[in-house]
């Protein structure tokens, strides 16, 4: 599966995440009376996220849904964010710059035409080969598309850090998973250092951040 599935987190896990991971300033305010707050939601017969992202879907209903549940609508915005950080976000090919034009045009016959589109049709090995020798792009290029796209389903890692987490050999959801922050944490910044692919120093607390999400997701590629 593409995303994380919200009904299998509930909301007691949600709670013991929040309360573990390192999360970013604009974001502590979900710890804010969140125990109270998660009971309120649970008294209402709420049991997961996506149960709490279908309540809070319409912002228009936020008054009502506050005055219903007893809890500040400002605390409801804060919680929509948090639950929808879980969602993987889709992103058109065209922005990955791994793919010739002429690739993109090949693709887009077969439907594929963003990362959601080319998780699904290459998941397979079978399908990455015989769609590789169909649109006749090389195998090897489909293959690194697909680990550049497995990386980007984490919350927080954007294309360029995908590609520099492929080049220290943390090439899937699977490898973030399996090796230690620290491990990443080194790679990237001696990584950083050579190439100069960003200014900014990454942190512990970012790798930490992003882990949160790969432990959620399926991991089909190895």
């Amino acid at each position: 599966m593409y995303s994380i599935p919200l009904d299998q987190i509930t909301i007691r896990e949600f709670e013991e995440i929040m309360n573990t991971v390192h999360l970013l300033p604009s974001q502590k305010g979900i710890l804010h009376h969140m125990n109270s707050n998660l009971l309120k939601l649970e008294n209402k017969g709420l049991s997961n996220l996506l149960d709490i992202q279908d309540l809070l879907k319409n912002k228009k209903n936020y008054l009502s849904v506050a005055e219903a549940y007893g809890i500040d609508q400002e605390y409801l915005i804060i919680l929509n964010q948090m639950v929808n950080s879980y969602k993987v976000k889709t992103m058109p090919l065209t922005k990955l710059s791994i793919f010739t034009e002429g690739e993109l045009t090949k693709l887009a016959t077969k439907k594929i035409k963003n990362t959601k589109h080319y998780y699904e049709a290459f998941i397979s090995e079978k399908n990455r080969v015989e769609l590789s020798e169909s649109i006749q792009i090389p195998f090897e290029s489909i293959e690194y598309g697909l680990r550049i796209v497995d990386l980007l389903r984490i919350n927080g890692v954007g294309v360029d850090y995908a590609k520099s987490l492929y080049k220290i050999g943390v090439r899937s959801v699977h490898d973030y998973n399996v090796t230690s922050s620290q491990s990443i944490l080194v790679s990237i910044n001696e990584l950083n250092k050579i190439e100069g692919t960003t200014k900014a120093t990454l942190g512990i607390d970012c790798i930490d951040y992003c882990r949160r999400f790969t432990e959620k997701l399926d991991c089909d590629i190895c």
